[in-house]
């Protein structure tokens, strides 16, 4: 129980002007849930530049941006009779890790459960091999890795 008789420091520092009122931090997850539009314009560019990448490598295009509640798929893709679900990592540079390290675990178990959905929604395609695919891109100095089979269902 506080001593009724105790100064009132605070009081006391205002009086002298040496108070100062802190600015409330948003949770670090609210600000990491919402991407600025600098973030969604580079993110869509590497979408775009692996997407070019696929066409020129005789790959047919079948959905892009595809989102859920619980995952988002990037590309999803036909090649040579194998459906391929497209993960686009792009970074500046390679100063805070490869962009490939990005495809965490839980970034794979959430591609996995959109994958999964998406071929309940297209039964029709569900009926091809299944292939999960990383285009891993850095802009400085300009590289692309395109990495096939990068991880399977059970990883």
């Amino acid at each position: 129980m506080p001593d009724s008789n105790a100064p009132d420091w605070k009081r006391r520092l205002k009086a002298l002007g040496l108070s100062r009122k802190r600015r409330r931090r948003a949770p670090v997850a609210e600000t990491a849930a919402r991407p600025t539009a600098a973030h969604v314009l580079k993110g869509r560019g590497g979408e775009a530049a692996a997407a070019e990448l696929l066409r020129a490598s005789g790959a047919r295009l079948l959905a892009r941006n595809v989102r859920y509640e619980d995952g988002e798929l990037d590309i999803v893709a036909l090649l040579e009779g194998t459906l391929v679900f497209v993960e686009v990592k792009r970074r500046r540079t390679a100063s805070r890790g490869a962009a490939a390290q990005a495809v965490t675990p839980l970034k794979r178990a959430r591609l996995l459960r959109a994958a999964r959905r998406w071929l309940r929604e297209n039964p029709s395609r569900a009926e091809r091999d299944v292939r999960f695919d990383v285009v891993a891109i850095e802009d400085a100095p300009p590289r692309v890795d395109w990495i096939k089979g990068a991880f399977d269902a059970s990883s």
